[in-house]
């Protein structure tokens, strides 16, 4: 690479975004968590590092929203010369002078979203790394010595406007929203050295005639399949949006362009798996069309691995039948293990136990089942996905609006009933989001926990190292001298200075969750 004088329109992402952490997704999630004491640069060597170049400089794989970006300005006006895909660390060599503008896409450009709500607060405090790579971002010297238009969009991009942060940070556009049908005008705009609309928000969702085939390659190999939900949880904006299915040509196309550029691994994006290609307005899975997509994915020549992103738990009860045949596609075809076992795992919303908050907040996440099924929805899908080797990602929400103690004692109750069942459990604060029902209510935070509250949030971690510890030691540790080291004293050392610091910190629930989760 060399320095000129600047591609005219640049288009990157946060350190964080732009990194496919050791090829793990899941693991990014920990970009949520405050970086402590640890040297950004080792955490950028250690935890994140960049994604590879092209020998052009290009990034050659990046966030999948910036690669839609990307094709819609081709399909827009501009050519491959004047757009250009880069990691921040790059910028010098294509910000200059003749830069108009620098298009920059964020999850969670504050550290406003559940994970980094949840766990900077737990882990003491502190800017998550998200937040600390976004601002390093739009602060970067080349942006301030040439002074390109700034528009930042994404879905975390709610949290500039929602914090009132975009002017000091000195973007001069902000889009929330699905984009496709404004990203070209308010582009031209900046690229004519119009005035910019200071925040855009989107209330229609696209159709699908005007979301573009990407041009090239995502992280971890993401292909879109399904946008929206339709289910209404009042919590998540991705529900309140019209479910539309990307055609199977358009996603055959998209993992075609991915294996081409190097990947060998398929992440399947959507809000639902299981529903892809469903019309029954009670959310009865299609089972030959979500049969019919997994098969074609995964005798694409090329495809090693693929990842579903997101499911639901209903249809699993609804069609076991369904699961077993695509647990059968996808184990050949896995991206994770426990042990030495090949495993499916996918994210999914348990997120209570009470019948009364699913009634009021998520009635449709039960359909076609009523909301006072849940638990025993739960609890049948857990075992029909275990029977199959999957493992689900399973979050939880502490703090719902109007969450009483009876609510929290009957999500305890439905740990109970899950706790023989192999899964990974993950706690977290609620959050108003944007465009979501509940967007205008008071978030949860730590501080004002109930003794309910935080032992759903001691049970769920203590479970997740009883049943994964063994595991991620084995896989990252292969002497067993050191490995029995690490585990018997390296670790209860490490949980006992931690239940000191932590104790301190935030009393004495947290000491005892400590020391729970140690013992495990």
């Amino acid at each position: 690479m060399t320095k000129n004088s600047g591609v005219k329109v640049v288009l990157t992402a946060s350190a964080t975004e732009m990194s496919d952490f050791f090829d793990n997704p899941f693991v990014a999630f920990v970009a949520g968590f405050p970086k402590g004491p640890v040297p950004l640069q080792l955490l950028r060597k250690k935890l994140y590092p960049p994604v590879e170049r092209n020998s052009d400089g290009r990034a050659k794989y990046a966030p999948y929203g910036l690669r839609k970006v990307e094709a819609l300005l081709l399909e827009n006006g501009l050519d491959e010369s004047e757009v250009i895909v880069v990691h921040p660390f790059d910028l010098d060599a294509f910000v200059g002078p003749d830069t108009k503008v620098v298009g920059i896409s964020s999850m969670d450009p504050t550290g406003m979203g559940f994970v980094s709500k949840t766990y900077s607060s737990l882990v003491g405090g502190g800017e998550p790394m998200n937040a600390i790579e976004f601002r390093e971002l739009v602060t970067h010297q080349s942006i301030q010595k040439h002074k390109p238009k700034v528009i930042v969009g994404g879905f975390g991009a709610w949290q500039l406007e929602r914090k009132g942060v975009a002017e000091s940070y000195g973007i001069d556009s902000v889009i929330i929203g699905e984009a496709e049908t404004v990203v070209p005008q308010v582009f031209r705009k900046a690229v004519n050295g119009e005035p910019l609309p200071r925040v855009v928000r989107i209330k229609r969702s696209p159709e699908i005639e005007d979301v573009p085939t990407i041009r090239h390659a995502a992280i971890h190999g993401g292909v879109e399949i399904s946008r929206g939900c339709g289910r209404n949880c009042q919590f998540c904006t991705p529900t309140m949006q019209k479910k539309r299915d990307m055609p199977l040509e358009r996603i055959m196309k998209e993992v075609e362009i991915t294996i081409r550029e190097g990947s060998s691994r398929i992440t399947l994006i959507s809000e639902d798996l299981f529903l892809y290609g469903g019309k029954n307005k009670r959310f009865i899975p299609n089972k030959k069309a979500v049969l019919k997509l997994i098969e074609s994915v995964a005798s694409y020549p090329g495809v090693k691995a693929i990842q579903p992103v997101h499911m639901s738990l209903a249809p699993v009860v609804c069609d076991p039948g369904m699961i077993q045949e695509l647990a059968e596609i996808l184990i050949q075809h896995h991206w994770y293990s426990h042990g030495k076992k090949p495993i499916v795992t996918s994210e999914t919303g348990v997120e209570t136990g009470s019948a009364r908050l699913m009634r009021k907040y998520m009635a449709g996440k039960s359909l076609p089942f009523k909301p006072e099924q849940w638990k025993e929805i739960v609890s049948q899908a857990f075992g029909i996905l275990n029977d199959n080797d999957w493992y689900p990602l399973a979050t939880l929400i502490i703090g719902l609006p109007d969450e009483k103690e009876e609510d929290v004692l009957e999500t305890l109750e439905l740990m109970d009933d899950l706790k023989d069942y192999y899964a990974f459990f993950v706690p977290l604060l609620f959050v108003p989001l944007e465009n979501c029902l509940l967007m205008n209510k008071r978030g949860a935070e730590l501080d004002s926990l109930s003794m309910a509250r935080w032992e759903l949030l001691i049970r769920c971690w203590e479970y997740n190292i009883r049943v994964w510890r063994d595991s991620f030691l084995e896989y990252r540790i292969h002497n067993p001298l050191l490995y029995k080291i690490v585990k018997r004293i390296v670790i209860p050392s490490v949980g006992r200075l931690a239940g000191i610091y932590y104790g301190a910190k935030h009393g004495k629930m947290m000491k005892t969750a400590i020391r729970k989760m140690v013992r495990a």
